[in-house]
């Protein structure tokens, strides 16, 4: 008696895995850019809070030694006196007296940067 004794798989049967994991990646794919993208609108949040929070501070600070409560003047470099070091991926503006100085996030496709306000201590998103 002869016996067949195939070992494989059919042409069927390796079409259709194939077709499995092509849908499989199909949805997984744009997931994994969406988490990106929230993963970088994240980080700019905590870093323009993280700003926020350094100018507050710094305020606070000349509250105590002098007796108001003033931010830093444009101009000077306010940003480095508000944070230790600059942010990944961000990078300061320092414009003239007059001018806005300026916090740029390099990751943003939109191109949204900040504007420090001295008189209010504000960074106001501009497109």
């Amino acid at each position: 008696m002869k016996t067949n004794n195939n070992k494989g798989f059919t042409l069927i049967e390796l079409i259709m895995v194939i077709v499995i994991l092509g849908i499989l990646a199909a949805v997984a794919v744009p997931k994994f850019f969406d988490v990106t993208t929230q993963a970088h609108n994240k980080n700019k949040q905590a870093v323009v809070g993280n700003v926020r929070s350094g100018l507050q501070l710094f305020a606070a600070n000349k509250l105590v030694v002098s007796g108001t409560r003033s931010f830093p003047a444009q101009g000077t470099n306010m940003l480095d006196s508000v944070l230790d070091e600059s942010p990944e991926g961000w990078s300061y503006s320092f414009a003239a007296a007059g001018d806005a100085d300026s916090l740029i996030y390099s990751e943003d496709p939109a191109g949204t940067y900040y504007e420090y306000v001295p008189a209010t201590g504000k960074l106001i998103a501009k497109p």
